[in-house]
Formats: structure tokens, C-alpha cells, sequence
């Protein structure tokens, strides 16, 4: 897989810059060719200036996000890593894992040649390569080693992905593989069946690693969920010994404009041994802190196609209770959950007003909020009908539905969204960023105790314990759990009862404690 250059990156102008910081930091044989446009005492100084200076657009077509120290230096804690192993960061950015690294070799007071041959860095990016070997030069030198230009490391320009089996043959097997891998979405084939190079980089990772060797990431959580994530799963649970989960409590402060919630990821290449796993949150708001506990395999793994990382003691009380105590599932109660086939951008032609033609009303999910269906609020070049034709006829509702938002983000005050859409003579369309529910059987729930399930703060909190990106998928609701006593939630209407009450007889149903309910009530203000 190649990557292409964007038009402000000059690979001429980063040697000689990387150059220039080299001979400022007493690296011999190395000109100054230019003044260093930045504070060279600060860390990472280099890849700081890269991230400023290198287009958004080109980061991200390219799945660069520079990591905090802090998250670097708690994974390189996370994964015990020794100064006497070797270890690599197999998309290694500006170096920043293998400057901590080093700094903990100094500390022991390594030898130059012990250096060279313990620490290796690869990336596909030629510029970066080149920050990555000024920064170890540099740092280096700085601290009393005699570093030329031509001093060697084992840094160098590679694609770890090549082939789907990695550049390293068996030359190379590591006692640990430490790093933040590319964000980017990849074409499968080329993927080992993957839909995004992190999940490919963590199956690299670990074929090069040692038996008994670490590996310590930071990776979108999107893995917990999704059939194309179903490889990534199996091998976290089947094949090596998982060890920390940590989800990052706030979404944009490791890293900004990044979308998906990150967790760091710690594992060792071993059998598994089905027992606690570490999980917990991460608070990178000003101080660095993480909050752990130990969660059953049990839970962590719960369910073939889906995991849950708990963020809070009480979640693995809410696993068990819900969804692992018998309550039947959505896709077992005569409901279907799917999603709206109109794909907007492959309808336009449907779109355009024409006379003689039949049209029906089309929403999106600006018409859908919590218990409320606006069906003529409008949304600029959005339209509100479709043609109605033949080609179309398959794509039409008749029957009422409970439709819910699909995309959602973790800071919103509710993930799930739904209301109910009621039946019409002449149909009508829901555009693709809605899902929807029906009955399909008459012994199916009915949809107005569904609405109360779907938009209470106990369905919230289940949904955050097991989704890890903006998608609220129909295969997710599918299997929420439908309490056995559903038949008593058919009398109670939002806003004819206190909502507060309301929502502790939901709780009920699910036969929570009262220290559970207080818990899922309390839950929204944090939004973990």
C-alpha cells in the first residue's frame, strides 16, 4: 500500500531541517543548513513541528496522529519493558516510544552498540523516518554519546503490511512492540481482512513478537464491535493473553480531531488463560491518570461478535444482569431491526421534481429525536420526498416503525435516539442515517414499550459499554435484551409519569438494585 504526497511535503526540505537539528544538538558531521524554526529543548520538538506544519488533509488521508507522552510512557510501563530487550514501534511516527525507550537505556547506562542493536523503527512515511533517526541522533548526543551523521540505527523506511505478512521475515522476533498505528481505513484484500490498518498493525505486531513478549498500543476502540473487526476479536480472545484494556475517558484530548473513542491495549504473546483481564479509564485532562480493575474474561469477552470494556465496577453487574440473565433478545422477539435503504447520494434522480410523478414524504434523522417525530422540519439541500417508482417499490414503508439515529457520539447526552413513525396508506422513505424496528409477529413487543426501552438511560449505558465509534448498528440492537416482564411497561406513557420514575420501573423489569439505578441515573452525567 502506497501512500501519496501531499503538495506542502518536501522530503528535501525535512533532511535538511532534520540536519540542521542534528548539528544544533552536537551531532558530528552535521551542517546547519538552516535556523530551526522551533524551541529545540522541548520534547519531540521535531514531530511537534511536523504535526504543525504537514496538512490536516495529509495526516489524515495517512493515519498520522502523534502520541502524548504520558500515553507513551504509561505503555511503555503497561508492558514491563526492560532495557536489556529488544523493541520496536513498527509505525513509529517521530520516534516518540524509542525516546523513552532510550531514555530508560541511558538511565542504565547502555552502551552505544547495545542501542543499535536492541531498538529498531519502521515506517512507510521517508520524512518521518528521517525526524525519527534526527531525534535519536540528537537525543543521543545531547546525552554524551559520540554520534556522527553517519552513525547507524535499525530505522528505516518500510511498510509493515506488505503482503499482509510484514517486511521482517523471521529475521526479526521482538521481546516487545510498542506504538500508536495508523488510523485509516484500507481496502480488505489488502488488510488481512481488516477495514482499518490498526486492527492489521495488531495482528503484524504480534506475529513478531517473541513467545512471551508485550505489545502495548493505543488504537480506536471500534474493534469491540462489527463483522469486519471479527478477526481482531478472535485473536484477543483465542489466540495471545490479554492483559489491559483502558478506554480513554475523554474522546479529543489525547489526540484532536480524531472521532472514535482510543483505549490502550496490552498484551503478551502467550495462551490465554480466560481469567481477569485490567480494564478501566484513562484521564488525560491535565494530569495523567488511570483508574483500573479487574474485569472477568467472561465479561470482557461476553459474546461471540461483540466485547464490552467496563469503565466502572458496577458496568459488570449490568453485563450480567442484561444481557447475560435470559432476557430474550431483540432479533428472537418477532422484531427486525434495519436500516434505511435510501443511500442519498445513488437516489439523486429520485429527488428531482417532475410533473405527473407520485412522490412520498423522505426522512432523515434531523426528523427523528427522543420520543419525537418532526416530520416537517428541514434541513438545508436535504429533500423532504422521493419519487415514488417501481424501481423504488422495494424501499417503501407502509407500517408503523420505531425509527433511531445510527450515527451518535459519545460526548451527546443520548447515544440512542428513536421515535416512532406512524403507519401510512401511501408509504413513505427513511434515508440511510436512520435504523428502524417493526413488528413482524403479533406475539412482537409493541413498539410504544420498545420507544420507552430505546430511549431510556439503561438502554444508553448498555450501549456505551459495547459500541467503540459513532455507529449505532442495527447487528448492536439486535441483541439488547427484552425484560421478561414487558407487559407491565404497556401502561406507563413518557410525560404522564415522572421521568425519573419511569425510568426505575424500566430498571425494575431488569431486576436491578436500587444501588444499580441510582448508578444508570447518575451515569449520564459523566458519559462513560
Amino acid at each position: 500500500m502506497k501512500y501519496q504526497m501531499s503538495k506542502n511535503y518536501n522530503l528535501q526540505y525535512w533532511n535538511e531541517l532534520c540536519e540542521s537539528f542534528e548539528a544544533v544538538n552536537g551531532v558530528v558531521g552535521a551542517r546547519k543548513i538552516m535556523d530551526i524554526p522551533f524551541d529545540i529543548a522541548k520534547w519531540d520538538s521535531l514531530g511537534d513541528y511536523y504535526s504543525q506544519v504537514i496538512s490536516k488533509e495529509y495526516k489524515g488521508k495517512n493515519g498520522q496522529f502523534f502520541t502524548p507522552q504520558t500515553i507513551v510512557n504509561y505503555l511503555i510501563e503497561s508492558t514491563k519493558y526492560k532495557s536489556n530487550q529488544t523493541v520496536a514501534d513498527i509505525s513509529c511516527g517521530s520516534g516518540r516510544f524509542l525516546l523513552v525507550v532510550l531514555e530508560k537505556m541511558i538511565a542504565e547506562k547502555k552502551e552505544l552498540q547495545e542501542i543499535q542493536e536492541q531498538v529498531f523503527g519502521f515506517d512507510i512515511d521517508s520524512a518521518l523516518v528521517r525526524i525519527t533517526l534526527a531525534n535519536i541522533r540528537s537525543f543521543l548526543a545531547r546525552e554524551g554519546y559520540q554520534i556522527q551523521l553517519n552513525t547507524m540505527f535499525n530505522i528505516s523506511v518500510q511498510n509493515s503490511l506488505e503482503n499482509g505478512v510484514g517486511l521482517f521475515g523471521k529475521k526479526y522476533e521482538f521481546d516487545c512492540i510498542l506504538g500508536n498505528p495508523p488510523y485509516l481505513k484500507a481496502t480488505p484484500k489488502k488488510n488481512l481482512g481488516h477495514p482499518n490498518l490498526y486492527a492489521s498493525f495488531v495482528e503484524v505486531g504480534i506475529n513478531y513478537l517473541k513467545k512471551g513478549g508485550k505489545l502495548g498500543f493505543i488504537i480506536p476502540k471500534s474493534f469491540v464491535s462489527g463483522t469486519y473487526f471479527a478477526r481482531l476479536r478472535q485473536i484477543l480472545s483465542k489466540r495471545v493473553l490479554t492483559k489491559e484494556v483502558i478506554t480513554l475517558y475523554e474522546r479529543d484530548k489525547a489526540f484532536s480531531d480524531v472521532l472514535q473513542e482510543q483505549v490502550l491495549l496490552t498484551l503478551e504473546n502467550r495462551e490465554p488463560n480466560f481469567k481477569d483481564i485490567t480494564v478501566g479509564v484513562a484521564f488525560t485532562n491535565g494530569e495523567f491518570k488511570i483508574k483500573k480493575f479487574l474485569s472477568a474474561f467472561s465479561i470482557v469477552f461476553w459474546d461471540e461478535d461483540i466485547m464490552c470494556i467496563p469503565s466502572h465496577e458496577s458496568d459488570i453487574n449490568l453485563i450480567n444482569k442484561c444481557f447475560k440473565n435470559g432476557f430474550t433478545k431483540i432479533h428472537n422477539s418477532g422484531l427486525k431491526v434495519s436500516t434505511g435503504q435510501i443511500v442519498a447520494y445513488r437516489r439523486k434522480q429520485y429527488f428531482q421534481e417532475k410533473e405527473k410523478q407520485q412522490y412520498r414524504p423522505l426522512y432523515w434523522s434531523h426528523n427523528i429525536t427522543s420520543f419525537g417525530f418532526e416530520p416537517n422540519k428541514k434541513q438545508n439541500k436535504r429533500s423532504e420526498k422521493m419519487m415514488d417508482s417501481e424501481e423504488v417499490k422495494s424501499e417503501k414503508l407502509y407500517e408503523e416503525v420505531l425509527a433511531f439515529k445510527r450515527i451518535s457520539a459519545k460526548e451527546q447526552n443520548r447515544r440512542i435516539e428513536g421515535a416512532l413513525i406512524p403507519k401510512s396508506k401511501n408509504g413513505y422513505f427513511l434515508e440511510n442515517h436512520l435504523n428502524f424496528m417493526k413488528r413482524e409477529t403479533e406475539k412482537a413487543p409493541s413498539l410504544k414499550v420498545m420507544e420507552l426501552l430505546l430511549n431510556s438511560q439503561l438502554w444508553d449505558k448498555l450501549f456505551r459499554l459495547i459500541n467503540g465509534n459513532t455507529q449505532v448498528s442495527a447487528k448492536e440492537i439486535r441483541i439488547f435484551p427484552i425484560p421478561h416482564n414487558i407487559e407491565s411497561l404497556e401502561n406507563y406513557e413518557r410525560g404522564k409519569i415522572d421521568e425519573k420514575r419511569l425510568e426505575k420501573i424500566i430498571h425494575q423489569s431488569y431486576e436491578l438494585s436500587a444501588e444499580e439505578s441510582d448508578y444508570i441515573l447518575s451515569s449520564r452525567k459523566v458519559m462513560v
